[in-house]
């Protein structure tokens, strides 16, 4: 998989903090990083991208795996973000950059991992699959919109309509072929997991929202047992979308990560990539 599709740079290599790669969630694209991308790229070169079969960026014939994805983002960091850059992966963008780490390590210096799903229960399994039923059977619509009732409470979204109604249009909006088959992985989840995370060396933040229905605080003590330089973050009162419901709490908390003075400058030597 080579890195076709829509990149975009934001900001400038300025040599004093890595390049930091952004991989958004499943039915969004790189707009989602709108409101906090000025500020985390004020001092390093942000790479927002794509997904494939999302915004710009073109969907490939055939099924989807992880794998597919995986090579995407590492192609990206390869073209456009240097031998050891930060990762930032939200929720299937979060699967998908932990399986870069997990495949290729040393190749990250840092990995955040942002309301991401590890590990469901049987029961978060189901909930998952009732979902992408209703997609395949009703279509994006109702998706869209039970999408952002689990991502918002009714008075956040009565009191941002336009980007309540910006996200709906971008979920609804989507190529239906191409959303399932993203979904589907989503869904699935990586076959090296939970315990390919073994394998991640680079320093990890598991971060998510206290109300997060989906990608629980359970899941990032799960993520940090898993993983063996881990450490969590739950914002308070936040839900699924930390990047558009508390822009300015989500870039402190990750900014918080990523300058950390614990956090090394140098990764460990790149090994050999696991499949």
């Amino acid at each position: 998989m080579s890195a076709d599709g829509f990149v975009r740079l934001d900001g400038r290599d300025s040599g004093s903090r890595p390049p930091l790669v952004l991989v958004h969630g499943v039915g969004l694209d790189h707009t989602m990083w709108d409101l906090v991308v000025d500020e985390l790229a004020a001092d390093r070169l942000v790479v927002r991208y794509d997904l494939l079969g999302h915004g710009r960026s073109p969907d490939p014939p055939g099924e989807r795996s992880v794998d597919h994805f995986v090579d995407q983002c590492l192609a990206v960091v390869e073209a456009y973000a240097g031998p050891a850059p930060d990762v930032a992966g939200h929720s299937l963008g979060g699967v998908i950059a932990l399986g870069l780490a997990a495949r290729h390590p040393g190749r990250l210096r840092c990995l955040a991992l942002l309301n991401t799903v590890f590990d469901r229960t049987p029961a978060e399994v189901l909930g998952a699959r009732g979902r992408l039923a209703l997609a395949g059977a009703e279509g994006l619509g109702p998706v869209a919109d039970l999408a952002v009732d689990r991502w918002f409470d009714s008075a956040w979204q009565e009191a941002h309509q336009e980007l309540v109604a910006a996200l709906r249009d971008r979920l609804a909006g989507n190529d239906p072929a191409g959303y399932l088959k993203a979904y589907r992985v989503f869904v699935d989840g990586d076959p090296l997991m939970p315990a390919g995370a073994s394998q991640v060396t680079a320093t990890t933040l598991a971060l998510t929202g206290e109300l997060d229905p989906g990608s629980t605080p359970a899941m990032g003590d799960a993520l940090a047992g898993a993983i063996p330089d881990c450490s969590t973050r739950v914002l308070p009162g936040l839900h699924h979308l930390p990047p558009v419901e508390a822009p300015a709490e989500f870039v402190a908390a990750l900014l918080d990560f990523l300058d950390s003075p614990r956090v090394s400058t140098t990764p460990e030597p790149a090994r050999e990539a696991t499949r």
